[in-house]
């Protein structure tokens, strides 16, 4: 099994279990635009229900650091620039972007929300698309010179349409031209929403006598930041056994330059056509290997293997003896991987279990931040980040 393979095995092993625990370590930027999107960049702005630039802005600000980026959305719309300019901005971080849709997503307001990578549509909201419109006084010529500049806006919308959901621009033109209303199912449909959040059912019931006969059962800071730590440590024991075992094919040319054959498992062998990096980029040139073949790359693909000028009969088969006890080594080694999988997986489940009765002895009314080590935060996002890494390398549609 090639190690990418693997590796996306483990992910997807181990990923529902332990990684909805540590993701939490990340942090999340939240952006509401809650009003009317104009241009005006006044401070007063947000105090008469303006959302702008400089609003999302200050509220990125605010956050400091993050990982990611959630926007909520409630609005009618408005100024169509200053729509697509919060879009670009959302997008300029390089960040993963997530956006709700809560109440009325209309017309402009459709551009930042399409800005999300992940788009989630309440199920009783709703999305409204539109030509542009707006008035116009003056001379013909001028009129005629603001009804092209609209039809020029109209066609941005319908083009930008296209390109963020499953309509095609003639699509995107007579629903605009229509004035259509869509519903969260209906946007789904046409590619504006990648999920729909279900409409929750109320539950929660005030009863001071049920309350205070409980709170004996809540448990405190300090307890529960024993619980979490001792969680934690047992995650950290089962990523580290894990990950410690996960190797891609590394190849040391006759310099001891590392060459990455990131899809490969530690017993292949590069053959034609392998991909392969250094320090993370492609690589390109030629490479001489201690054995005395050559290794030529393109573009990070292995393209030419140029046999040893001179070749010693016994030497090559005593090399090809100690790779084989190598590669049988490492079939070992990859059959224990693979146990230790099966094994951490488990154990992540008890520990599920252990979090949700966790959970339950919190109470809705416990305000609980766990104090994180920066270290361990930055070590779990970098096993999130290789994970993901390699699963896009798999998968790179």
């Amino acid at each position: 099994m090639a190690a990418l393979s693997f590796f996306t095995v483990i992910i997807y092993a181990v990923h529902y279990n332990s990684l909805r625990l540590i993701l939490p370590l990340m942090k999340e930027a939240h952006v509401y635009i809650y009003g009317i999107i104009d241009y005006w960049q006044n401070d007063d702005a947000v105090k008469q229900g303006i959302v702008n630039l400089k609003s999302i802005k200050l509220q990125l600000d605010a956050a400091g650091s993050f990982d990611e980026i959630t926007v909520h959305i409630h609005s009618l719309g408005g100024d169509v620039s200053e729509g697509f300019a919060i879009h670009d901005y959302l997008r300029s971080f390089g960040k993963p972007v997530t956006t709700i849709a809560e109440g009325n997503c209309h017309s402009i307001a459709t551009v930042p929300f399409l800005a999300g990578d992940k788009r989630i549509m309440a199920a009783n909201a709703e999305m409204v698309i539109h030509n542009p419109w707006g008035s116009a006084g003056g001379e013909r010529g001028e009129i005629q010179k603001y009804a092209d500049e609209l039809g020029r806006i109209e066609n941005k919308m319908a083009d930008f349409y296209a390109s963020k959901t499953n309509l095609t621009k003639d699509d995107a033109l007579v629903l605009m031209n229509a004035t259509t209303t869509l519903t969260s199912q209906e946007a789904l449909e046409r590619g504006f929403v990648t999920e729909i959040t279900p409409m929750m059912r109320a539950v929660a019931l005030y009863n001071p006598t049920k309350l205070n006969n409980n709170m004996s059962e809540f448990i405190k800071k300090e307890e529960a930041d024993k619980k979490f730590a001792s969680i934690s440590e047992r995650l950290n024991q089962i990523w580290n056994k894990i990950i410690g075992k996960i190797q891609n094919k590394i190849v040391q040319d006759a310099n001891g330059l590392e060459i990455d054959f990131y899809e490969l498992s530690a017993d292949d062998v590069p053959k034609l056509g392998d991909k392969a990096t250094i320090d993370g980029a492609a690589v390109n040139g030629s490479y001489v290997m201690p054995s005395g073949e050559t290794f030529v790359f393109a573009n990070g693909e292995l393209t030419e293997i140029i046999a040893a000028a001179n070749n010693d009969l016994q030497n090559l088969q005593k090399e090809n003896a100690d790779l084989k006890a190598e590669i049988d080594a490492l079939k070992t080694a990859n059959v224990n991987a693979l146990n230790n999988v099966k094994e951490a997986n488990e154990k992540i489940a008890a520990i599920g279990k252990e979090i949700k009765a966790l959970k339950a002895t919190l109470g809705s009314s416990f305000n609980y931040t766990p104090e994180i080590d920066p270290h361990q935060k930055q070590q779990a996002k970098n096993i999130y980040e290789q994970g993901y890494k390699a699963y896009k390398q798999n998968n790179p549609k």
